[in-house]
């Protein structure tokens, strides 16, 4: 059964579409992390301050 020449030229320009549709937030993604410089894909050190217990003085229980 061969295809109408409409017929195939609108499933390849939906095909098309789809992929577009589909990459498009990607390529978005990428070039917002080329023009910003983010990279969340790299884990970054964090200095984590250790708490210091505060000073205990000494409580007078009632």
């Amino acid at each position: 059964m061969k295809l109408e020449e409409a017929k195939k030229t609108r499933i390849i320009k939906n095909a098309f579409l789809s992929l577009l549709l589909y990459a498009l937030p990607l390529v978005l993604m990428f070039a917002t992390f080329y023009f910003t410089g983010q990279r969340p894909w790299e884990k970054k050190k964090q200095v984590q301050k250790t708490a210091q217990p505060a000073s205990k003085t000494k409580s007078e229980n009632p």
